[in-house]
């Protein structure tokens, strides 16, 4: 679930970063709108932008933030996104990983729903780093379950960043089952609608985020 509590409009001049900036937004599930003109930009928007024409344009109007990025920085984007939600930044940033031949994680902001992903270390030590490169938190801490592939993923992080706080979490009881209906139904929402049976690792990352662990040394 993203609070989503401002409209995101997005004008950008440079191709390649307006595609890189589609795909970080629609992977965030946040809703946003194309730029036409200064009067179809909807009251309290947030306005991304790498054109200073479209800055200037919408100086007037008081009930827009806009949020002018001509070095094309993921620091300013994720201003961007962050104001939508009206905060600023994050007290904590929780990975939750369920290990196995595929890796599933979450990335939970203030146990919101930030980032998901099915895939290698790689894909999660990639967002692992757009996180610390890209997103104000105060803490940042990696829960990894203790299935099959566990050890290997702990050795990725810990190779990678000595610093980073990493737990291990007991896996029993994450993965959702036909018996607990009722949890799913509220994590259904908690997860922007993902089916649980589909995205079962998705959901047993999620749980694994929120469990307590015992830390890495």
């Amino acid at each position: 679930m993203v609070l989503q509590r401002r409209p995101l409009v997005i004008a950008i001049y440079d191709s390649k970063w307006f595609m890189r900036v589609l795909d970080i937004v629609k992977r965030r599930g946040i809703i946003f709108h194309h730029y036409y003109t200064p009067t179809d930009v909807p009251y309290g928007s947030v306005v991304y932008t790498d054109i200073e024409a479209v800055s200037r344009d919408l100086s007037h109007r008081g009930d827009v933030l806009v949020v002018y990025d001509p070095e094309k920085s993921c620091r300013s984007l994720e201003k961007a996104l962050l104001a939508t939600m009206y905060v600023t930044g994050f007290k904590s940033i929780i990975v939750g990983v369920d290990p196995g031949e595929s890796i599933s994680y979450v990335f939970l902001g203030d146990e919101i729903l930030l980032l998901y992903g099915i895939g290698g270390v790689g894909d999660l030590i990639r967002d692992v780093e757009y996180v610390l490169s890209c997103m104000p938190f105060k803490e940042l801490r990696v829960k990894i379950g203790s299935g099959s592939n566990s050890s290997d993923v702990i050795h990725a992080i810990k190779a990678k960043y000595r610093d980073l706080h990493v737990e291990v979490v007991d896996e029993y009881s994450t993965t959702p089952s036909k018996n607990r209906l009722e949890e799913a139904t509220y994590l259904y929402k908690k997860l922007r609608g993902l089916k649980p049976f589909r995205y079962r690792d998705i959901y047993a990352a999620y749980r694994i985020a929120l469990s307590k662990g015992v830390e890495v040394l």
